[in-house]
């Protein structure tokens, strides 16, 4: 079991929160080790070899963080009706108040008004870019797979983690 350090703040993208409702969802719902393990991978894409330690690590990262932000853009990717037909949401909703999510507002006219913002908009969209805004305000440590996001977050400052890096914390 990996034992870790406690961040003031995380950020969290997409790709991450629905893998974490997914975990939540188990709490509702009866299924072996080896079948979560399966669909936690099948929600992150399946396009990396993570086991369910690396979930567990996640999970115990965002119980034990003081805050726990998300933006408007990625509470929307994640709850879109797509999403809802893959399970059961009606239960899942209730992480946001029970862990006391932080939804943040992020305007794509502001963050287009920046110029060290413009791009990442224009090259990633409003949810990556409203993300990586956001953690640099709120000095939060993002949560993501997504190598471009790393990439345009690094550039300007922003610690972030993968699944991997949970490992070595």
């Amino acid at each position: 079991m990996t034992a870790l350090v406690r961040l003031p703040s995380i950020a969290i993208d997409t790709n991450l929160f629905l893998v974490l409702l997914r975990y939540f969802s188990f709490e509702f719902e009866k299924s072996s080790l080896a079948e979560r393990e399966r669909i936690l991978r099948a929600e992150l894409g399946g396009r990396h070899p993570v086991s369910l330690e690396q979930f567990e690590a996640l999970w115990r990262l965002f119980e034990r963080s003081p805050r726990r932000i998300v933006t408007q853009h990625v509470v929307a990717e994640a709850f879109s009706s797509k999403m809802r037909k893959r399970f059961d949401w009606t239960r899942v909703i209730e992480l946001l108040p029970r862990y006391a999510v932080e939804e943040r507002g992020c305007r794509v006219a502001d963050l287009y008004a920046l110029d060290d913002f413009r791009g990442i908009l224009e090259d990633l969209g409003p949810t990556d870019a409203g993300l990586i805004y956001t953690a640099r305000e709120e000095k939060a440590t993002i949560l993501s797979e997504d190598g471009q996001l790393r990439s345009w977050a690094h550039a300007r400052s922003v610690e972030t983690l993968t699944l991997n890096q949970l490992d070595h914390l």
